[in-house]
């Protein structure tokens, strides 16, 4: 029977951790973690902010312009945007050394702030990034006869993710004997923690055993335990060939015992072929 991969829309999780501590602020990485929608809203509202400056500028000097129909404060802000982005259609110009030293700066103002908008674009346009996407929960079930903790996760793009690592780590919430609370971090052992070609999907898994911070355990005392489990994954972009990253958590609420995750290959009996359907990425069913 031959195979068929058939990758649906599936959501990608992204969640983090909130810390409250006093962070210095890094305006340039705040910028590239905008959203389009919101990198582009920014940008209208200083390219107006500046109009709207330099408008009342040019405006409380009626005489700095010239070839202008009526003084009004419009009219100079028009002027102000035309001046800005060097667009100089001709009807209106600078007549006095008020208003031709004004245009000068606001020359400046326009090519470095346009030049720096447009440099930090580029800079979003060639960020690499990965469409891996995680199951929202994690499971935990026998396998080979081990209570093993398991989380799915698919490559969303057509392309490969070369020597894909993947790492599991556990924060805990623990009390020293001293009675100070402290937060501990361990690395779980993974059955395969690399793959060579991530090209399909990836079952992610840990077996509790003596050595896993997760042994003795059930599904009472773990949802009374602060833990967090934090899964990340590097590789090689094939495409681009630059290396890309994901992440994901999973809260104790996020872990269910004794379910295990329901089978991604599907069978087309139409077509007499097997497919993938990564809309079934996150469903669970209980043994």
């Amino acid at each position: 029977m031959p195979f068929k991969l058939k990758k649906l829309k599936s959501p990608i999780r992204n969640s983090t951790i909130l810390v409250k501590s006093k962070k210095h602020l890094d305006l340039y990485h705040s910028v590239l973690k905008l959203s389009w929608f919101e990198f582009n809203v920014l940008f209208a509202i200083i390219f107006a902010l500046i109009n709207l400056t330099f408008g009342f500028l040019y405006w409380i000097s009626p005489d700095s312009i010239g070839g202008l129909t009526r003084q009004t404060y419009i009219n100079y802000f028009f002027f102000s945007v035309q001046t800005l982005a060097t667009i100089g259609y001709g009807g209106m110009f600078p007549q006095t050394l008020y208003g031709n030293l004004l245009v000068t700066f606001e020359a400046m103002v326009g090519l470095l702030s346009l030049g720096l908008f447009a440099a930090v674009a580029f800079s979003r346009l060639s960020l690499p990034r990965s469409l891996i996407a995680f199951s929202d929960k994690a499971v935990v079930c026998n396998h080979e006869g081990i209570p093993t903790l398991m989380i799915r996760l698919a490559n969303n793009r057509s392309n490969s993710v070369i020597d894909a690592q993947i790492s599991l780590s556990i924060f805990k919430q623990e009390t020293t004997k001293e009675g100070s609370k402290m937060m501990r971090i361990y690395d779980l052992n993974l059955v395969r923690k690399s793959s060579p070609m991530l090209l399909l999907t990836w079952l992610v898994m840990h077996p509790i055993d003596e050595n896993s911070p997760l042994y003795g355990m059930n599904e009472i005392n773990s949802n009374a335990t602060e833990l967090t489990i934090i899964a990340t994954v590097t590789g090689l972009d094939e495409t681009l060939s630059q290396t890309i990253h994901a992440k994901t958590t999973y809260q104790n609420t996020d872990i269910y015992w004794n379910w295990r995750f329901k089978d991604l290959f599907k069978i087309d009996e139409t077509q007499n072929t097997q497919f993938i359907d990564l809309s079934e990425l996150n469903s669970i069913q209980q043994i």
